[in-house]
């Protein structure tokens, strides 16, 4: 495949080093027969792996059937699929809101936080929260905010399992705390158990 990356994409994350072209399991492999463990997955939204005969079949089922309706209809698999969520959380108030990526999932949060009518909103430094205007507002690292300045305002960035910092950030202002249990793109980060108990509290 000649693909001349630079004239044809948005020069969005830069220029990608590899042009992947299949995939079975956690491997995947490159133009040259080249392969490699799958350690992304799609930066984590394609967690199935590649080409499993279970996910190809109910794919393809689904697509002879009925592909996309958006939310304006009901669907028998998206109900089901709601339903499932619902039973896993736990939570007789839970509630399903299906989006396209964490970002859409993180701006619908973070009006949901609004509706407290508070505005301060606390996030660890390192996080990764999206890069729309309200997600990356979240995201606390500077390199990516600065081109997009002014973001949303009131964002409290407290260093990662810093139990002090955690409890002087959140005041009766606080709408919200975001946080990633894991974070990725700080290097494989993770918050401790009391850090996440303590903000739960």
């Amino acid at each position: 495949m000649n693909v001349n990356w630079e004239e044809t994409f948005l020069n969005t994350y830069g220029t990608p080093e590899l042009t992947l072209v299949r995939g079975h399991g956690s491997r995947v492999w490159d133009v040259t027969g080249r392969e490699y463990i799958d350690l992304l997955g799609g930066i984590a939204v394609n967690i199935l792996g590649a080409a499993h005969p279970n996910y190809v079949q109910a794919v393809s089922d689904q697509v002879g059937k009925l592909v996309h309706t958006s939310n304006l209809y009901i669907n028998e698999p998206s109900v089901k699929l709601a339903n499932k969520l619902q039973e896993l959380v736990g939570w007789t108030g839970a509630k399903v809101f299906f989006c396209n990526s964490g970002a859409e999932a993180n701006e619908a949060a973070l009006k949901l936080s609004r509706l407290t009518g508070k505005t301060q909103v606390v996030v660890v430094e390192g996080s990764f929260h999206g890069r729309t205007m309200g997600s990356l507002s979240l995201t606390a690292q500077p390199a990516k905010q600065k081109p997009f300045e002014p973001l949303l305002n009131d964002v409290t960035v407290v260093a990662i399992n810093d139990l002090e910092a955690l409890k002087m950030a959140i005041t009766s202002a606080t709408a919200a705390v975001f946080l990633e249990v894991i974070q990725g793109e700080a290097g494989v980060r993770s918050l401790s158990s009391e850090f996440i108990r303590s903000a739960r509290e």
